[in-house]
């Protein structure tokens, strides 16, 4: 198994395992080693908690990247999730555009859309810096809802397996190389649609009809690691989606309070066999 450095770019809620709190374990649990930049400080992830409390970070980023350059800290990939401010995105895509020049993988999850919008408190000024964001990536991993956004599709559109190959074709045409789409739905599966080498190809589990908070940040953390590990990109893709089945199956079996994430903890050996 190779081993690499992974800088991952999001926000830290110390409570709901997303984000870095999600990152970090399952990059850890694929043998690789995760290095967290984050964006923000949450006393919790936000959705259905009240009262969270919200720390911008943006005045540590910078500094902390000139250290490690100055220490020289060598990065084989920079994975982020959300990001949060207009700032951190500018923070970040100086990052980006630094590492890249040094051999770097790009990989950026848009993180800022979902259930066919922008979260309310994201405009379209936001939007426009993530897609700069996107176009310097090599691998882009948007849920549908960005992904029909990154494809220019102003239109309501159900996440099927047809749509999917339509956005892909899209977004192919438009330079994307490698994408990850998730949140497909084929009658009783769901998972992943990948572009890669301009194949398209599709990656499924067992479909669960409710709303997984952190659901996307674990399958865009385990399909890093285990990518960065030296598996392919499909199977990389499929492993991912088949440890999200793991998460959610062992939470909803356990009575997990799905506010407060998946049950991470639990399921970190299964990626350690993968």
């Amino acid at each position: 198994m190779k081993h690499t450095r992974i800088l991952t770019i999001q926000d830290y809620s110390s409570i709901g395992r997303c984000s870095l709190t999600a990152a970090i374990p399952i990059i850890s649990a694929c043998g690789q080693e995760p290095v967290g930049l984050p964006t923000a400080l949450l006393s919790t992830q936000t959705a259905g908690i009240e009262g969270f409390t919200f720390n911008d970070l943006y005045s540590n980023m910078m500094p902390s990247f000139e250290h490690w350059t100055k220490l020289d800290i060598k990065f084989d990939c920079m994975y982020t999730g959300f990001i949060g401010t207009m700032e951190t995105v500018e923070a970040t895509i100086k990052i980006a555009k630094a590492l890249k020049e040094k051999g770097t993988l790009i990989a950026i999850d848009p993180a800022c859309a979902e259930h066919g919008q922008l979260y309310r408190i994201f405009d379209q000024k936001y939007w426009k810096k993530i897609q700069e964001l996107c176009q310097i990536a090599d691998i882009v991993m948007p849920n549908f809802t960005e992904g029909k956004m990154l494809a220019g599709l102003d239109m309501e559109l159900e996440p099927t397996p047809e749509n999917a190959r339509m956005i892909l074709n899209i977004l192919r045409h438009n330079g994307y190389k490698k994408v990850l789409l998730s949140g497909i739905i084929a009658d009783d599966k769901q998972g992943t649609a990948s572009l890669q080498n301009g194949r398209i190809s599709f990656q499924y589990n067992e479909h669960f009809d409710t709303y997984i908070h952190g659901a996307g940040d674990c399958l865009s953390s385990a399909f890093i690691g285990k990518l960065m590990s030296g598996c392919s990109f499909e199977d990389s893709a499929q492993k991912a989606v088949d440890f999200c089945h793991e998460l959610i199956k062992t939470s909803l079996k356990q009575k997990a309070d799905l506010r407060y994430g998946l049950l991470i903890e639990k399921c970190l050996p299964w990626l350690l066999i993968q």
